[in-house]
């Protein structure tokens, strides 16, 4: 929830603009009548609560951006590359490993991370049994993908909010690189579209994106 007042400077801006307000709705309640003078300050009310509620709010990007750099307790080991694999789909392809692995040798820990993907309605009614199933599957597969490509990996099922999930294991674990493993385009769901888009407006790491059986990469350095 965004916080009303941050600082002092806001607070006094606040106090300006309110006395300015009251003083034209009683100057216009005097000129004319009274009850346009309430309107008038009514509605001058109206139109700064929606101006305010749809400014961007600096506070919004800070959870994750303070996870990456906080302190992490089980983070990589020093000398490796620490990998964040959002996977919505579960991990394959010589594309990914290609990516995973990088090009200059380094050792490399990659953390799978297999969120609860819900249509709206479980979303609403909180009924996720069968995708809260699925996910493990996914999660399960994917670490076997990862095992027979040699990769070190360990991960977990993420919870329904993308970004709660993603914000706990940023802090936990940290990451070099973030890659996103989401159904081919024109099958993305609806919380795989809103995952990106936090993403990009709050996260300052390279970030991949790859759709199943894509053939290319598309990196995105989110900033």
């Amino acid at each position: 929830m965004r916080t009303p007042i941050r600082s002092e400077t806001e607070a006094f801006h606040f106090a300006i603009i309110g006395a300015m307000v009251v003083g034209v709705s009683v100057l216009v309640g005097w000129l004319a009548e009274p009850v346009i003078g309430v309107g008038v300050l009514v509605l001058a009310l109206l139109v700064a609560l929606i101006a305010y509620l749809r400014a961007a709010d600096p506070d919004r990007s800070k959870p994750l951006r303070s996870a990456v750099s906080a302190e992490h307790p089980h983070g990589a080991t020093p000398g490796t590359r620490h990998v964040l694999v959002i996977a919505n789909e579960p991990l394959s392809g010589e594309e990914l490993r290609e990516r995973i692995l990088g090009g200059e040798g380094a050792r490399v820990e990659i953390d799978v991370l297999a969120p609860v993907l819900l249509p709206r309605l479980h979303y609403a009614v909180s009924d996720i049994d069968t995708e809260l199933a699925q996910a493990r599957e996914r999660l399960e597969l994917s670490l076997r993908w990862a095992e027979q490509q040699g990769i070190a990996a360990r991960g977990e099922v993420g919870d329904p909010n993308a970004t709660t999930a993603i914000e706990d294991e940023l802090r936990d674990f940290g990451a070099d690189e973030i890659i996103i493993v989401t159904h081919p385009h024109d099958q993305e769901s609806w919380q795989e579209r809103d995952e990106l888009e936090r993403l990009r407006a709050q996260l300052d790491m390279p970030v991949v994106h790859l759709h199943t059986g894509s053939l290319e990469a598309s990196e995105r350095p989110f900033g």
